[in-house]
């Protein structure tokens, strides 16, 4: 199939908290195989999709378009105090005009597509690496009350900040955004006062209630990822009626790594197969 040049545009909508930075990729190609809406996890922006996903996948004939949450990327607003219905409201906004899309989601942004999709027409659902931890309130407590100035740092270095727990060993993760070995101790004891508080809904507050039936739903995992495990994949496949699927030696942020398009290929394959035309 011979691949065309994906165009690019760049618009600024009015959103709630102030103008949202919106990219689209797509291609003259028609009829067009669906629309696809991007949503990017904690601390990043619209770049984690543009870097490989979208304009892979505008090639090969789909419109895809890509917001920064309000307080991320070239977005207005802040992070602080957002919650997850701030981030659904903003997808709500960038969805308007589109062919009822595919809602895209990694890490965070998985949350947010899943809290999206109980309350708006959704064509199906893909968590990439977005899994919901369980038992995340627990285990986080028993750090914070056993060891309240400790915590320990992952392997690898993940552009973000946060704090997630492990429901396997109760283990509590720092993430930092620089590389030095310097402690982030202050941190913990200002959780739910910064901006940790949309990240922590996504641990504290997983999706209880399925996504509507009839809805298709896919579900891929890292390997390598601290934040989700092999149990959590299979438990909310399971929940939503989905096979889940595992990328090995990938981390959690796919997209840096050598294996992404095995990643786009494995999305380009499910909506093909399972997400019905309109």
């Amino acid at each position: 199939m011979t691949e065309q040049i994906a165009s690019r545009r760049v618009d600024r909508l009015a959103g709630e908290a102030g103008a949202l930075e919106v990219v689209t990729y797509e291609t003259a190609r028609l009829p067009r195989k669906a629309d696809l809406l991007f949503v990017h996890g904690a601390w990043s922006s619209s770049w984690y999709w543009e870097e490989h996903f979208m304009p892979w996948l505008a090639a090969r004939g789909y419109r895809c378009r890509a917001l920064s949450l309000r307080g991320h990327g070239g977005s207005d607003g802040k992070v602080r105090w957002a919650s997850i219905n701030d981030y659904v409201a903003d997808v709500a906004l960038v969805a308007q005009g589109m062919d009822t899309p595919v809602i895209i989601g990694h890490s965070m942004g998985g949350f947010v597509a899943q809290k999206y999709a109980e309350k708006h027409p959704t064509r199906g659902v893909a968590l990439l690496a977005s899994v919901p931890p369980s038992g995340a309130r627990s285990a986080l407590g028993k750090i914070l009350t056993k060891h309240p100035k400790g915590f320990l740092r992952t392997n690898l270095t993940l552009d973000l900040y946060g704090v997630v727990a492990d429901p396997n060993d109760a283990r509590a993760l720092l993430f930092s955004r620089d590389k030095s070995q310097r402690a982030k101790d202050q941190y913990l004891q200002n959780l739910q006062s910064e901006s940790f508080r949309a990240f922590l809904d996504m641990l504290f507050l997983p999706v209880r209630t399925p996504i509507a039936p009839g809805i298709p739903v896919a579900v891929i995992g890292a390997e390598r990822d601290q934040i989700i495990s092999q149990e959590n994949l299979t438990a909310t496949a399971k929940r939503h009626g989905a096979k889940a699927a595992i990328l090995p030696q990938t981390s959690h942020m796919v997209t840096v790594d050598d294996r992404w398009e095995e990643a786009v290929a494995m999305l380009e394959s499910w909506i093909s197969t399972f997400v019905p035309d309109n």
